[in-house]
């Protein structure tokens, strides 16, 4: 197949914008999930302070989600990218070089509202570029966006025992400038969509979703298995692995890798059951917020109990990853139960919620795991099994509401429905 030149620079142009997602998530997890030891021991810091970092990383991220939905629809996906991939980059090289834990602070701020314009935008122009294979295309950005997570675990992890974590994150910083520049001279060399006026900066339109009560059961039930399963990945689990079920940072760096990898097969395997079994979507929700339960439930026992196993602990956190990650059934079914003029807006409300959860968990994981002493061996710092009971006793009675709202889910069997939402 001969491409113009012009389609040709517009496919690259979108290549750019994918690995710009992948950065966008493995810097979600790399800060402080794959570093929390090191970043302790650096900056001689509390495990509140560290999971601080990955808190305001969410918030910032949550909050950002609000905004750049509307920026979006209005100026094109492409425009914001181009002031957000400059966020991204900028953060992630800060991020590198950071001398004090304020510095590292604001870089993260600074790389939330970059990787939060990056998602909203590339999903954006995926839509305009592949206007006919949308859900395929997408499902290939999100497994692009899953792999990013991956590399941030025990590659990452790996690489960064070698160079040092400082150096591998500034690494990362730098490639992902170099990209950044490309698209960026791509941009400049190509017809972009024109300003849409019409779509309005008016947080008006958030009132109009929230108004509709099962846009709040899909809001909750969507988001909360994401949002804890989330913080558990990016902030806190590898952290918890190593502390009470004995493992050394290269395994519980491959758990949480393994986790990664299931969300990137979940963003293909859960539409394309969906479609099998006659685009139900209940279903799936129904596993959702059921299955996070479960997960927390059996987390609590092993707590609870002694139970330092390896094998349970990986397995919760198995499941958590499948339950979690459904996103793409859970944008099927805000299209299919809103109307056109506010399905956008009810996704940005959904990645906010979930995002939100994930930056409260951090908080609360940090202050709950700071109640009880921990013991320092070798210079690193191990909590106690009180300290993750409390945590996960927390996250328990959280997934509890995802487990409730999913049973309030209508079917919409791949239809639109939205007049008869209520």
């Amino acid at each position: 197949m001969n491409l113009s030149n012009d389609r040709l620079r517009l496919l690259i142009l979108w290549g750019c914008a994918v690995l710009l997602y992948f950065v966008a998530n493995l810097q979600k997890v790399i800060i402080p999930g794959a570093t929390f030891n090191e970043l302790q021991g650096h900056f001689a810091a509390s495990a509140g302070v560290i999971t601080g970092l990955g808190a305001v990383f969410m918030y910032t991220y949550a909050f950002s989600q609000l905004a750049l939905g509307l920026l979006v629809d209005r100026y094109s996906g492409a425009r914001v990218m181009a002031w957000g991939g400059l966020l991204l980059c900028g953060g992630g090289l800060l991020s590198g070089l950071s001398p004090a834990l304020w510095v590292l602070y604001c870089a993260r701020i600074l790389t939330a509202v970059g990787a939060a314009s990056i998602y909203l935008s590339v999903t954006k122009e995926t839509s305009r570029i592949f206007p006919g294979n949308f859900a395929l295309m997408l499902g290939i950005v999100m497994v692009f966006g899953y792999l990013g997570g991956v590399s941030g675990n025990a590659p990452f992890i790996a690489t960064a025992r070698y160079m040092g974590w400082e150096q591998v994150i500034f690494a990362v910083g730098i490639g992902s400038a170099v990209v950044y520049l490309l698209f960026s001279g791509l941009k400049l060399s190509l017809p972009l969509p024109p300003v849409v006026r019409t779509a309005t900066f008016s947080y008006r339109r958030f009132f109009e979703v929230a108004k509709i009560r099962h846009n709040w059961y899909v809001i909750i039930c969507g988001g909360f298995p994401f949002g804890l399963y989330f913080a558990v990945q990016s902030i806190f689990g590898k952290k918890f692995l190593e502390d009470f079920s004995g493992m050394n940072a290269t395994h519980a760096g491959w758990v949480l890798t393994a986790l990664m990898v299931i969300g990137a097969a979940n963003s293909l395997l859960a539409p394309g059951l969906s479609r099998v079994f006659g685009n139900r979507r209940r279903v799936f929700m129904l596993f959702s917020g059921i299955g996070t339960a479960v997960a927390f439930f059996a987390l609590v026992l092993a707590l609870a109990f002694g139970l330092r196993t390896p094998w349970l602990s990986g397995g919760a956190f198995i499941l958590l990853a499948f339950t979690g990650n459904i996103s793409p059934v859970i944008v099927a079914l805000i299209r299919e139960t809103n109307q056109s003029d506010i399905w956008g807006v009810m996704l940005s409300l959904y990645g906010f919620l979930a995002y939100i959860v994930t930056a409260l968990v951090g908080n609360t994981a940090g202050f709950l795991m700071g109640l009880f002493p921990p013991l320092e061996t070798d210079g690193i710092l191990i909590y106690s099994a009180s300290s993750y009971l409390a945590v996960f006793g927390v996250l328990f009675v959280l997934s509890l509401a995802a487990a409730y709202c999913s049973l309030r889910i209508r079917e919409t069997n791949g239809t639109n429905i939205a007049e008869t939402i209520h």
